[in-house]
């Protein structure tokens, strides 16, 4: 058992060492007080047991240990002092083991600046020339994390009594990405009444209009929030404690029921280096665990869409930019280093079906607004692609600033998060949900990553997100479609401006034109009866946008 093995590890700090009269009192005590509070230690704290690097966690025990035994020896000097035929205990062995395994652990935690680009090595990362896969207007990340708790804290009920919902996670869900969270208790009170949580949260990340489900299926005993042995991370570190826990997500199996993903992982450089070496699926119902080796991955369960954690991910980002030549180089000169432009990695879903973590880099320069490139990894391999065709285009955070300072979305107060870059339409292209201040999805924001260009959705269209990507379609016009749009001609017979959008009909035909992103002259004096031309195009709603709009009726 785990846990034993670890209790007796951490206590061969506590062997006395002073081996004079009355070393074996001295060491029943020392054994008496200590080992249940090492067991005590390792029960809660979990630590990781890999070999070599455990050997450092034995100063939790030598420390102490070497204290009490210096403080004892001073006490026995004090007195030798007035008997002299007391023998004074030597004091060096006491810190023996201490500066032993102390410099052990210094030399540990100088590796990673020593061997900086062994972490670099250790991503795998490729760097490509070429546009980044082609990603589906239709599986675009449109709701924010913020948006997903605002909704399923809607569908919780009476359950608020005993649970609160947890952490979300994003992941792949038959081709679609969703919010999953569990229902965790609300604290130890509500775990001892109740003792199994009732079920999980699941909110659509594609589509904001879709409402929160409450998933209710076999009572889930293992969970992070329980205690004692019924905690999810103690009930895989009683079996796995030999391996590092690197994070458990709550995933949806294929018959649509709950499952924890434990990743397992181990250091490769000092404390540092992580690498993935397994992950165990925990049925939170039962206990039952499933161990699945590394070598053993290309056997993961389709369901499976995230095996390398988010954090482990922003990590290998941030070695491969900054340890190009080495950790001296990314101190001082910084020559051809660039860091990730944000503190989290985003999980998308590709065209061709694979979910990876996104996130775009830019130049130690923090104020600098420009990417220069950015990179997908893959969430089950852990297989990195650094794209650099992007260079020089909006990076995440003017990205954010730009949408920001549009007019819709200062005007409504709302606040800009999650930007993800897709390649839609063509085009590089920011995603930016924009969402009040609870939380909830107001509308979607559409950057050009080259041109800066930002359409927004209408907050009064029936799917603002819809808005959004056929506005941006109408904008970017024939190199979306691949063709020339056709060219229309006729007299305003009505003509409206709101909302940001104008609206006119034509004299003899049927529909209603939209102007997506009305600017300039000839949209903003048009009147009914102007003679006009522009080029159509439509929408997913059939809806007619316009573009390339002329009023014939200005003088010039």
């Amino acid at each position: 058992m785990v846990w034993l093995f670890a209790t007796a590890f951490l206590s061969l700090g506590l062997i006395n060492v002073v081996f004079a009269r009355g070393w074996w009192r001295g060491q029943l005590r020392r054994l008496a007080i200590g080992v249940p509070l090492v067991g005590a230690l390792c029960y809660l704290v979990l630590p990781p047991l890999v070999f070599p690097q455990a050997l450092t966690l034995l100063l939790i025990t030598l420390v102490p240990n070497a204290v009490i035994t210096a403080a004892t020896a001073a006490r026995t000097m004090v007195i030798s002092r007035r008997i002299v035929s007391l023998r004074r205990a030597p004091v060096w062995p006491v810190f023996a083991p201490v500066a032993v395994v102390g410099a052990f652990a210094l030399a540990l935690g100088l590796a990673p600046l020593v061997d900086a680009s062994g972490l670099r090595d250790l991503t795998g990362a490729v760097t490509s020339a070429r546009g980044a896969p082609a990603a589906d207007p239709r599986h675009v990340r449109v709701v924010p994390e913020e948006s997903a708790i605002f909704a399923g804290e809607k569908v919780v009920g009476q359950l608020g009594a005993y649970y609160r919902v947890g952490v979300y996670n994003v992941q792949s869900d038959n081709g679609r990405l969703i919010w999953v969270a569990p229902l965790d208790f609300q604290g130890a009170i509500q775990w001892l009444a109740r003792r199994t949580s009732p079920g999980i949260v699941i909110v659509d990340a594609e589509n904001p209009d879709a409402p929160a489900e409450l998933r209710t299926r076999a009572p889930m005993r293992y969970i992070p929030s329980a205690l004692f042995n019924d905690n999810l991370l103690r009930h895989v570190w009683l079996r796995y404690g030999t391996e590092q826990l690197l994070q458990a997500t709550l995933q949806i199996d294929a018959d649509g029921n709950p499952r924890y993903v434990v990743t397992l992982g181990r250091p490769t450089i000092g404390w540092s280096g992580q690498r993935v070496t397994a992950v165990v699926i925990v049925d939170p119902t039962t206990g039952a665990m499933q161990r699945i080796a590394r070598e053993q991955f290309d056997s993961l369960p389709k369901w499976v869409s995230r095996v390398y954690p988010d954090d482990l991910v922003l990590a290998y980002n941030d070695w491969f930019g900054r340890f190009v030549h080495g950790w001296w180089n990314a101190q001082i000169t910084k020559r051809d280093v660039h860091l990730p432009a944000r503190d989290e990695v985003f999980g998308v879903l590709l065209a061709d079906g694979r979910f990876v973590w996104f996130v775009d880099h830019t130049s130690p320069n923090r104020t600098d607004a420009s990417m220069t490139g950015f990179t997908y990894t893959d969430s089950r391999t852990g297989a990195m692609t650094y794209y650099t065709s992007s260079g020089g285009e909006y990076n995440s955070s003017a990205a954010e600033d730009a949408v920001g300072g549009n007019p819709i979305v200062k005007q409504g107060r709302l606040v800009p998060t999650q930007p993800i870059l897709y390649s839609l339409f063509g085009q590089n292209t920011w995603v930016v949900p924009a969402v009040a201040d609870n939380g909830k999805f107001q509308t979607l924001a559409l950057l050009q990553a080259a041109g800066g260009h930002v359409v927004v959705g209408s907050t009064v269209a029936s799917s603002p997100a819809q808005d959004a990507f056929a506005s941006y379609r109408a904008f970017l016009g024939d190199s979306s479609t691949g063709g020339a749009s056709p060219r229309v001609s006729g007299t305003i017979d009505r003509f409206a401006y709101a909302a940001g959008r104008a609206w006119f009909t034509l004299r003899g035909r049927h529909g209603v034109y939209t102007i997506v992103d009305p600017d300039g002259p000839d949209v903003l004096l048009a009147r009914p009866g102007d003679r006009v031309t522009f080029e159509t195009t439509g929408d997913e709603g059939g809806g007619k946008l316009v573009r390339g709009f002329t009023d014939t009726a200005l003088a010039r």
